[in-house]
């Protein structure tokens, strides 16, 4: 008694099946029509990363407000966390002040020099 049946099948017909599949996969990922030149281009294009987080501070400010700054990689670029907001300040240069037209931080140490709308400049402490 066999408990296992084993079907026969022709090599004839598997290597119809084979051949088949394999014409039936050659133009996958390719749009109808195209000779994928437009995918190529696209695969080299070099996307530059933003820059990561170096470093973060809360700063406590004379009103008694606290804010934290993020001191991003590039060492042009901040971000102001504040009340719940986040506002991405820019430097012209290295070493020069952060700004993004409202707000302005001087300094990137154990105090900060703030400007916000509307106030007087305060000096931030670590």
């Amino acid at each position: 008694m066999r408990l296992f049946h084993s079907p026969r099948t022709s090599a004839g017909a598997l290597l119809a099946l084979l051949a088949s599949t394999t014409v039936a996969l050659t133009g996958c990922g390719r749009d109808a029509g195209s000779n994928g030149a437009e995918n190529d281009a696209n695969e080299n294009v070099q996307v530059p990363l933003p820059p990561s987080i170096k470093a973060s501070h809360p700063y406590r400010c004379e009103d008694n407000s606290v804010v934290t700054i993020d001191f991003l990689s590039d060492n042009m670029t901040i971000n102001l966390r504040r009340e719940g907001t986040v506002s991405q300040l820019k430097s012209p240069a290295p070493g020069e002040a952060f700004t993004d037209g409202k707000y302005t931080v001087s300094g990137d140490g154990a105090a900060i020099e703030l400007t916000r709308p509307g106030k007087e400049p305060q000096t931030c402490k670590m």
